[in-house]
């Protein structure tokens, strides 16, 4: 009987003072704060773009003489370094015979002219032939010079790479005899990529050559790299409404044709910095919540910049009052709380970049 009258007791107190237990336990709401701390993040210029090769950047491979293939020892896509051999390049058929009968031909112009000049001094010719007779020598081992400076005669001369690149295209097979000057293979230099990005007009008077560039690829698996801007279009394109931006990238950072998201620094936000998600807005406008006598305060202020996870405010804010990192959801202007300081690595979870 005593035990029943007890609970009849305590659940007539929970009747009579409910609302009150509710705000009691509603004031409890767990929160993570930290003291108000300045500083400051990038502000950030963001556009895209596609890295393609500068003007002569691309350069094509041949031989001044006719010959033959006689192997290829690079794929299409391959990288080399410069001095790499890239073809075998073999003196053709038609080559040998061209200068075999160029000597030939030298060696008759010579006997002729000796024959010559004999009979000249038994008058038996004429100063003019053997004037003649002696350009015909000339003109003959000219032909001969031709032959071996062109290399026709070379059983066997190696393509070699010229500088540090890329192999754009191969235009012959192994055996192809080839006529002089024709296209062996394309090369690309892998240091003479540029990217192009199209930037906002409204953001263009805050980028400035020579601003740094975070460069993130849309290729899988590639690694961030840094750029620079090199110079700023001087119109609009027709097609994007946007202002080209050109970003200068390391040596074989970029392959030509791979897409980018540039985030140009062009600054700095500063002022207070607060974890992104510890801003809320209502129909008066933004506001974070400090802690004040162990009760929610709700402060408004103005969002300076964003970056990553990280946002800059300015605004009424009390240096003297904790602000809440998390929680903000739980709580109303007002409302109790339980406050417990971030640990450094909650402060650094909440202020990693994106």
């Amino acid at each position: 009987m005593i035990r029943y009258l007890v609970s009849v007791a305590v659940a007539s107190l929970f009747c009579l003072q409910g609302p009150a237990l509710a705000d009691e336990v509603k004031g409890f709401a767990l929160v993570k704060v930290a003291p108000p701390k300045k500083g400051a993040v990038p502000h950030m210029v963001y556009a895209y773009g596609t890295a393609t090769t500068t003007q002569g950047a691309t350069v094509n491979t041949s031989f001044q003489r006719d010959g033959q293939v006689s192997e290829i020892y690079v794929e299409v896509g391959d990288q080399f370094k410069k001095g790499d051999p890239l073809l075998d390049f073999g003196a053709s058929p038609a080559a040998v015979v061209a200068y075999e009968q160029a000597k030939t031909t030298l060696a008759l112009a010579q006997h002729t002219y000796d024959r010559q000049l004999q009979l000249l001094k038994a008058q038996l010719t004429t100063h003019d032939n053997v004037e003649t007779a002696e350009k015909a020598v000339s003109d003959a081992k000219l032909q001969v010079e031709m032959f071996e400076k062109i290399g026709s005669i070379k059983p066997s001369e190696i393509l070699n790479a010229p500088f540090d690149g890329v192999v754009n295209s191969i235009a012959v097979s192994k055996g192809d005899r080839i006529s002089a000057g024709a296209t062996l293979m394309t090369l690309q230099k892998v240091d003479q990529i540029i990217l192009t990005v199209g930037v906002e007009p409204a953001d263009l008077d805050k980028v400035k050559p020579d601003m740094p560039v975070h460069l993130t690829s849309l290729q899988p698996g590639r690694k961030p790299i840094e750029g620079t801007v090199k110079r700023i279009g001087a119109s609009i394109d027709p097609k994007t409404r946007q202002v080209p931006v050109y970003i200068e990238l390391p040596p074989g950072g970029a392959l030509a044709g791979e897409n980018f998201r540039a985030a140009i620094e062009v600054g700095q936000y500063e002022g207070y910095v607060v974890p992104r998600d510890s801003v809320g807005s209502n129909p008066k406008g933004t506001f974070i919540y400090q802690v004040d006598d162990a009760r929610a305060k709700r402060v408004y202020i103005h969002i300076v910049g964003s970056y990553g996870n990280k946002t800059i405010i300015s605004g009424n804010v009390d240096e003297q009052s904790k602000i809440m990192l998390s929680g903000g959801t739980q709580v109303d202007d007002g409302d109790g709380v339980r406050p417990v300081d971030a640990s450094p690595t909650d402060e650094e979870e909440n202020n990693q970049e994106d």
